[in-house]
């Protein structure tokens, strides 16, 4: 068990330190313009190859195409309209939460604003910290815990931490364990980037649509209230039933 302990802290600190060392390499290369929005971009995007070409290479994360073979598209079918189902209704419950400090939205809206952003966010991200913290940090836990749950539970805390950033940390929590629950149920990382790239997909089409930190979902809504209650129920009509096939689909494919 110890050894997994310092596995698990060996993977958080070179994921750490991958972005700090990148970063200053971004500041000494572009100088006072690292806050740039093409430069915060190129600066994501080199930090999470980096990060993923290590993972892979150390086999931290380990990599089969068994799972793919096996033809899953129900699951990547459910797990996406799972990841669509379960944004908003998520949103909501935080918003009824104490405000908590937004510290990495002006970054966020910077590299939404710039050509690249999506590729940053919703295609390389889900990839790289699937790998991270469902096919590394997780499969570990899942190894030496006897309470899955428990490891799911612990991988999401890191997950929501690792973010540094208090008010995505209540979504990421939740979203992390539905990944995890997912990983634990098939062996692989693909459901997971899958409604992973879901979730970010439908993030920055409304910092699109809406830029802004502040935006809430009743002013998506025009401000009718009764308008976001229907549509947290109408979200939770696609993810319960989405949530109940997943269950089936994976039944036979657990750890």
């Amino acid at each position: 068990m110890k050894k997994i302990v310092y596995d698990v802290i060996l993977y958080l600190v070179v994921f750490a330190a991958i972005q700090i060392i990148v970063s200053l390499a971004g500041g000494f290369i572009f100088g006072m313009a690292v806050e740039s929005p093409l430069a915060l971009v190129v600066v994501s995007a080199t930090s999470s190859i980096l990060t993923l070409a290590l993972f892979l290479w150390r086999k931290w994360t380990p990599v089969g195409s068994e799972f793919i073979k096996s033809r899953p598209w129900a699951i990547l079918t459910w797990s996406t309209l799972a990841a669509l189902g379960v944004v908003i209704p998520s949103v909501w419950l935080q918003e009824q939460l104490p405000e908590l400090p937004d510290t990495a939205g002006d970054i966020l809206a910077k590299i939404i604003s710039t050509p690249g952003g999506y590729f940053v966010i919703a295609l390389l991200a889900p990839i790289v910290e699937e790998a991270v913290f469902r096919g590394a940090i997780l499969r570990k836990l899942l190894s030496s815990m006897s309470n899955k749950w428990g490891a799911i539970a612990i991988s999401s805390a890191l997950f929501a931490l690792v973010h540094a950033n208090p008010a995505q940390a209540p979504h990421a929590f939740l979203m992390g364990w539905l990944m995890g629950w997912l990983y634990m149920r098939t062996g692989s990382i693909v459901p997971g980037v899958v409604f992973h790239w879901a979730n970010n997909t439908v993030a920055y089409l409304i910092a699109v649509a809406y830029p802004g930190n502040e935006v809430k979902l009743v002013d998506i809504f025009s401000g009718n209230e009764t308008a976001v209650l229907m549509s947290v129920v109408f979200s939770l009509c696609i993810f319960l039933p989405a949530l109940f096939q997943l269950n089936i689909c994976t039944k036979t494919r657990g750890r």
